[in-house]
C-alpha cells in the first residue's frame, strides 16, 4: 500500500511538472512574436571598385520593376568589367546570373550565368567583363540573381557607361570621411573640406552639414564608436562630379553608463581635381535607436532621444495606451503603470548585422484601442521572417493582453521602398466598418482589417492626379484610360458610394484637390493651353468649382484666367 502511493505521489508529481512545462512553452512561443522572426538568409552583394567596396545591395525574393528599383548607379570604364564581393553569411551560393535591360526594363540585351564563384577570406568573388554595346551616358538595368540554397534572391543597380569618373576615389573618401569624424586628431584633416559657420552653437546631430562647425563634424562630447561600418553608395556619377551616401551605426554611452545606438545616414556631393577631391555638399542626420534603457520622461512628454521633431505616433481616446514609431520600431507606452513593449522590430537584440538593421521600411499606425491592442501598416522592404527579401504592404494587428502581433494581410509589391514610401503617404483611411484604403503601385486597395480579406477597387491611378480631403473619408482622381478617360471619379469611403464627373464638349477638367471635405476642380475650355518656346505648358482654368460629395455647389469662381502650371 505504501509503495502503491508512493508511485501514485511520483506521477501525480510528474503529471503536474509536465502541464506546468507544456503551460510555459506554449505560452512562450505564442506571446512573443519576435521569437518566431527567422534569422535574415539573403546574402549581400556589393560592387568592388580596385579594392574599395560601394553599392552594398541586398536581396529581394522576386523580381522587381527596374525603373521603380533606383537604390544606386554603376558606373562601367572602356574595359566594360564589373567586379562584385558577396558577403553570403551562413548561406550557400550556387550560382550568379546577370542580365543587362534598358532602364526601363521592356528589353534585356544581355543575359548570363556563371556557376563558379572564388573565394576571397570570409567572400564570395567574381568579375564579369559585359559584351552589349552600351551607349554612352546612358542608363541601363543591372539585375543579378543568386541561386541560394534558401532560394533565389535578386539585386538590382543601374549601370551606365562614363570614362575617368574616379568611382574609386570618391568612394575611398567617403568611407575615409566618416570614419575620421569619429577621432578627434583625424578630424582635424577634414577642416579643408568643410564651409563652417562659426556663428552657429547647436549641438543638435539630427541636421549637419558642410555649414556646421569643426566639434559637430566631429560628434562634440558623444565620443562615439563605430559600431557597424557602413558602404558607401554611389548615387549620381559623372566625369565631373558624384553624389554618394552611406548608411553606418554608432554606439555611445549615456550619462549613466549605458550604450546607445545612433542610426545615421550622410550625403556627400564631390567634385574631383588632380590635387585633390573637393566637397562641394555635404549632409548628416542621426537618429536614436529607441531601448528601454534609454526612456526619459519630463514633465513635457516622453524623450525619444535624439531624431527629427515629426513622429509617428496615436493615443487611444481615453490617454492610456500611446503608440510611436522610432526608427522603423513600433513601441507603445501606458503612462498609469509607466510600461513600454516593443510591438514590433526586425532589429535582433543580438548578434545582428545590417540585414536586420537596415531601415528601408516604415510603419503607418492605424489605430489604438482602450485595451492597447494596435492596429498598424508596415510598408517597405521586409528584413527578416517568412516574407524575407520582399518589399510590400503588411497589415498587423498587436494583441496587448496576449502580447502577439498577427499578419492581418500581405501585398507584394514591385516598386522599392522609396516609391511605397510616397505612395502610402497620400492615403490610409480606417472606416467605421474597420476597412483600410490605401493607394499604392497606382491601384486602389480596400482591406478588412478583421478577416484580412483585401480586393482592388480602383487600378490605373496616377499619384499626381489623386487627392484626398481633410480626413481622409472621400478621395477623387482623374480616370486614365478607356471610355470615361479624363472624367473624375470620387468616392466616399464611409459609404463606397461614388460619383463622376464628365466635362462638356470642348471641355476639360482638372483636379485640384479638397477643402475640408467639399471637392475642388476646374474646368479648362480648349485652347486655354498655351506652349512656349521650350514646349512649357501654362493652362488656364475657366472656371473653379467647389462641391460636396452630392454635387451640391459651394462656391464658383469664373471671373478672369487662373493660371495653372
Amino acid at each position: 500500500m505504501i509503495k502503491f502511493l508512493r508511485r501514485a505521489v511520483i506521477l501525480l508529481f510528474v503529471f503536474v511538472l509536465g502541464v506546468a512545462g507544456s503551460s510555459f512553452l506554449l505560452n512562450s512561443e505564442t506571446t512573443d512574436d519576435r521569437s518566431d522572426m527567422n534569422d535574415p538568409v539573403f546574402p549581400e552583394v556589393m560592387v568592388d571598385f580596385d579594392g574599395n567596396y560601394a553599392n552594398r545591395m541586398y536581396g529581394y525574393a522576386q523580381p522587381m520593376q527596374s525603373d521603380f528599383t533606383r537604390d544606386s548607379v554603376t558606373p562601367i570604364d572602356t574595359s566594360k568589367e564589373l567586379s562584385f564581393v558577396i558577403n553570403a553569411y551562413d548561406t550557400k551560393v550556387k550560382s550568379l546570373s546577370y542580365e543587362i535591360r534598358t532602364s526601363d526594363g521592356s528589353k534585356v540585351l544581355e543575359n548570363r550565368k556563371i556557376k563558379s564563384l572564388d573565394k576571397q577570406d570570409s567572400y564570395l568573388t567574381t568579375t564579369i567583363k559585359l559584351s552589349s554595346d552600351l551607349l554612352m551616358n546612358q542608363e541601363y538595368s543591372l539585375q543579378l540573381s543568386l541561386e541560394t540554397n534558401k532560394g533565389t534572391a535578386y539585386y538590382y543597380t543601374r549601370v551606365v557607361s562614363r570614362s575617368n569618373v574616379n568611382a574609386a576615389q570618391y568612394v575611398k573618401f567617403v568611407a575615409s570621411f566618416y570614419e575620421k569624424c569619429l577621432d578627434k586628431a583625424s578630424a582635424e584633416d577634414l577642416t579643408a573640406y568643410l564651409e563652417s559657420d562659426t556663428s552657429s552653437t547647436s549641438t543638435n546631430y539630427t541636421d549637419i552639414n558642410i555649414n556646421s562647425t569643426f566639434a559637430q563634424i566631429s560628434w562634440g562630447n558623444l565620443n562615439p564608436q563605430i559600431y557597424r561600418k557602413g558602404i558607401p553608395v554611389v548615387k549620381d556619377i559623372n566625369e565631373t562630379t558624384a553624389s554618394l551616401s552611406v548608411e553606418y551605426q554608432i554606439a555611445a554611452l549615456d550619462e549613466d553608463g549605458n550604450q546607445e545606438i545612433y542610426d545615421v545616414t550622410e550625403f556627400y556631393r564631390m567634385r574631383y581635381t588632380e590635387t585633390r577631391i573637393m566637397l562641394l555638399d555635404f549632409k548628416r542626420s542621426a537618429s536614436q535607436v529607441f531601448e528601454e534603457s534609454s526612456i526619459s520622461i519630463s514633465d513635457k512628454g516622453l524623450l525619444l532621444g535624439v531624431r527629427d521633431k515629426n513622429v509617428e505616433y496615436m493615443m487611444n481616446e481615453n490617454a492610456g495606451v500611446l503608440a510611436f514609431v522610432q526608427e522603423g520600431d513600433l513601441w507603445s507606452y501606458s503612462p498609469d503603470d509607466g510600461k513600454f513593449s516593443r510591438i514590433f522590430s526586425f532589429r535582433k537584440e543580438t548578434d545582428g548585422d545590417f540585414r536586420d538593421s537596415r531601415y528601408q521600411h516604415n510603419i503607418k499606425i492605424i489605430r489604438v484601442e482602450d485595451n492597447g491592442d494596435v492596429d498598424f501598416v508596415l510598408y517597405g522592404y521586409m528584413n527578416r521572417g517568412v516574407r524575407e527579401g520582399y518589399c510590400g504592404v503588411c497589415v498587423y494587428h498587436y494583441s496587448n493582453d496576449q502580447n502577439v502581433v498577427e499578419e492581418k494581410v500581405f501585398i507584394p509589391s514591385t516598386e522599392s521602398y522609396e516609391f511605397l514610401k510616397e505612395d502610402l503617404g497620400t492615403l490610409s483611411y480606417v472606416s467605421t466598418e474597420n476597412a483600410l484604403y490605401l493607394l499604392f503601385a497606382n491601384k486602389l486597395y480596400k482591406i478588412n482589417i478583421s478577416d484580412g480579406t483585401s480586393e482592388v477597387l480602383e487600378e490605373g491611378i496616377k499619384i499626381d492626379d489623386f487627392a484626398v480631403s481633410d480626413t481622409g473619408a472621400h478621395a477623387a482622381w482623374i480616370i486614365q484610360e478607356g471610355e470615361s478617360a479624363g472624367n473624375i471619379k470620387e468616392i466616399d469611403f464611409e459609404t463606397l458610394e461614388t460619383r463622376s464627373l464628365a466635362p462638356s464638349s470642348g471641355q476639360s477638367l482638372v483636379l485640384n484637390g479638397f477643402m475640408n471635405e467639399d471637392l475642388v476642380y476646374g474646368i479648362v475650355v480648349d485652347g486655354d493651353v498655351i506652349a512656349d518656346d521650350n514646349g512649357h505648358e501654362t493652362t488656364g482654368i475657366h472656371t473653379v468649382r467647389i462641391e460636396g460629395f452630392d454635387g451640391t455647389l459651394k462656391k464658383r469662381i469664373s471671373s478672369g484666367w487662373i493660371v495653372c502650371n
